[in-house]
């Protein structure tokens, strides 16, 4: 296998194990300043056949949110942005997985309170095939976020570090 190949992993359903599992986001914070933070993975499968990774679906818990911020942290769980109280999930649905040398390219749809956005992320998995990491960026407008763009910057960076469970 050249450097540049992932590895095939075996076809079955793969479980995202939600304790080694998280989502970083980067966003700007008032046009110049970097506000990151995670937001921990509830839920997820990756569906494999012998063509290859047909599905992907994760689910992020929003009320464990965490920018190492508690009041940016509140602000941010209140109804007029992600009110996680009444709707505490984060979800992702891809629409398309493409084989790259080196991974995928995972077209999918981000949800959030009733709205989505398309976000295209693109997967890396370790060597081993139960590490992956994927990476993209979405644009929150779509999502109902109505917050000055100079307040926190319309485009948001997510990194997800995902360990696997293989199916059995």
């Amino acid at each position: 296998m050249s450097p540049h190949t992932a590895p095939a992993l075996r076809a079955g359903t793969w479980t995202v194990r939600g304790g080694r599992t998280t989502a970083a986001f980067e966003v700007r914070n008032f046009g110049f300043n970097r506000v990151r933070g995670t937001i921990p993975v509830r839920a997820g499968t990756v569906e494999v056949t012998t063509a290859g990774v047909t599905a992907v679906h994760a689910e992020l818990d929003l009320g464990a949110l965490d920018t190492r911020n508690p009041r940016r942290d509140a602000d941010l769980r209140k109804p007029s942005l992600l009110d996680s109280a009444d709707r505490p999930e984060l979800t992702f649905t891809a629409t398309g997985v493409h084989r790259r040398d080196d991974g995928w390219e995972v077209a999918g749809e981000l949800r959030l309170r009733g709205t989505s956005c398309p976000l295209t992320l693109t997967a890396e998995p370790s060597a081993g095939g139960t590490r992956v990491r994927a990476t993209g960026t979405f644009d929150r407008a779509p999502l109902g976020l109505r917050v000055p763009r100079a307040v926190i910057g319309r485009y948001i960076r997510i990194v997800v570090e995902a360990e696997l469970e293989p199916p059995s």
